[in-house]
């Protein structure tokens, strides 16, 4: 029986991550009074699906939702949305949001990460970032009617929004301050081929040049260049990366210089967890604290923290991983890919566009990469993992 004085625990952001420790709390056994507060007014989803289904227009976006309320309600939760965490407390155990102070026994933050915009382009409507559900819609919709769009940042996400502008038969220019396309955790091995795609599709790519002013017009946006040159769109996509958000941290002592420093189990203080999008956890297979933005490290966080906070059980370690559709190919990325050691192909071909590839050094395998074959990608994971 929960106490109306029991403060229980507070899950500050609505996040996969944060509705994932929930689910895991009551799981393992929790029993005791768990707050969720999320910074937006929709029910927690997925966000992978925004710049692949949602952006192409295959799914709508109630289809995004991770669970319905009828769910959330069978965990429950005190659930408050459209609500900011403000500041924490560490000393008095409490957590200040727009609406409320919060006493918490616990507190896990999975408040995740914000889009990083382009300097002097806030207010510019025809400039787009994709982060959330609102992002993806707004998007959508000003791809209507449109023939021509900039890209800045050839990264998985900027790489995924070029794919969408393909589909629906827009030209593409790219531009990013790198020599070439960067995949996270690939060290540069699929650089080329990444780009061979956007060659094959007509993507103008300006690669290693910095933008030194952006104009917006009434009908298109322009952007200077380093090298001298402009690049004009009706509307331009900024995908340069994103900033984990750690505002309300910045007077509580915990580590925020790149999210929130936590060790294995999740742990940045006593009482005090992190998981998702702006947690750095210590991994101890690279022996590195490491912030990783994608979902299967969300889900696979929340999971431990909560079953750490419920039963003082630790979870195993986990190799980096994360997946990603561009033209049509769908990659999958485990560990890290050495980028001074050549791949060892292990299934197909790249010749057939069909391949399982592996860096090994020593004799263990430090990454593995699945390029259209996702049969023969889970087999050669799980002997990774193994």
């Amino acid at each position: 029986m929960i106490s109306v004085e029991d403060p229980g625990l507070v899950i500050v952001g609505a996040s996969l991550a944060g509705l994932t420790c929930a689910q895991s709390l009551r799981a393992e056994g929790y029993t005791k009074k768990i707050t969720l507060i999320g910074a937006e007014r929709h029910l927690p989803y997925n966000r992978p699906p925004l710049s692949k289904q949602v952006l192409a227009g295959k799914w709508q976006a109630a289809q995004t939702n991770i669970d319905s309320a009828e769910k959330f309600a069978e965990l429950g939760l005190d659930f408050f949305f459209d609500e900011d965490a403000q500041e924490l407390n560490i000393a008095s155990k409490e957590v200040r949001t727009s609406k409320r102070t919060l006493a918490f026994e616990d507190l896990i933050i999975a408040t995740g990460a914000s889009v990083r915009r382009l300097p002097g382009t806030e207010s510019m409507s025809r400039v787009h970032v994709l982060r959330t559900i609102d992002d993806a819609l707004g998007l959508r919709e000003a791809l209507v009617g449109i023939k021509c769009a900039v890209v800045v940042g050839a990264g998985v996400l900027g790489s995924e929004v070029i794919s969408a502008l393909s589909e629906y038969g827009i030209h593409a220019t790219v531009i990013d301050r790198m020599a070439r396309p960067q995949l996270p955790l690939t060290g540069g091995h699929f650089a080329s081929r990444v780009n061979d795609l956007f060659i094959e599709h007509g993507v103008v790519a300006k690669y290693g040049v910095e933008i030194n002013s952006v104009t917006e017009q009434e009908t298109g946006i322009t952007f200077d260049l380093s090298d001298g040159s402009k690049v004009s769109g009706e509307i331009a996509v900024v995908a340069i990366g994103c900033i984990p958000n750690v505002g309300f941290l910045a007077n509580s002592g915990l580590d925020i210089s790149n999210g929130v420093l936590c060790d294995s189990n999740g742990l940045a203080a006593p009482h005090i967890y992190a998981a998702g999008d702006v947690a750095s956890w210590h991994n101890s297979i690279t022996g590195k604290s490491l912030r990783l933005e994608n979902q299967t490290s969300a889900i696979e966080q929340g999971l431990a923290v909560g079953k750490f906070i419920a039963t003082g059980e630790s979870s195993p370690t986990t190799h980096p991983f994360f997946w990603s559709e561009i033209f049509g190919n769908k990659i999958l990325m485990l560990g890290n890919l050495e980028a001074d050691i050549p791949l060892t192909i292990v299934h197909g071909s790249p010749s057939d566009n069909r391949f399982v590839a592996a860096t090994i050094s020593n004799g263990v395998t430090t990454g593995i990469v699945g390029w259209n074959m996702p049969r023969e990608f889970r087999q050669s994971r799980a002997m990774m993992e193994a």
